[in-house]
């Protein structure tokens, strides 16, 4: 991922992955209130699914600075490409890890709701930002 140093997308996975951290605490948290126990094969599976969740953001956002910098036919087919490769290899982590690691296959998949949740957050807490910089444009401001 030598294309990703140059990435326009890095600071802004950089940004997130606080948030993402905190949510996986809470995540583990509220699972282990639930179940009244501490539960091994859930700590495996969010540790499992947050790492997969981040290799899964490094890889998308070189596939699609890489579809951006090509031309629009192979962008295409690397984008739809990693989308297929992404979504097979967590489904086989969630089979392979429950079959033979014993791994907690739902504690695998929240994670990969954390990116939309905290840029969802982000966006929320940054909206006076945006409607002050919405409103500079609208005045010819800069």
């Amino acid at each position: 991922m030598s294309r990703f140093k140059d990435n326009p997308l890095r600071p802004f996975i950089k940004k997130l992955l606080p948030k993402m951290s905190v949510m996986l605490i809470i995540t583990y948290i509220i699972t282990a209130l639930i179940s009244r126990s501490i539960d091994f094969k859930m700590i495996a599976g969010l540790l499992l699914g947050f790492l997969f969740m981040l290799a899964s953001n490094f890889f998308m956002a070189d596939c699609m600075y890489y579809g951006v910098i090509i031309n629009k036919l192979h962008a295409k087919r690397i984008v739809v490409g990693s989308y297929i490769l992404r979504y097979i290899s967590l489904v086989l982590i969630c089979v392979l890890g429950y079959k033979f690691l014993g791994i907690n296959p739902f504690g695998v998949l929240i994670p990969q709701f954390y990116p939309r949740i905290a840029m969802t957050i982000d966006n929320l807490l940054n909206k006076g930002v945006k409607n002050d910089a919405d409103s500079a444009d609208k005045h010819g401001g800069s």
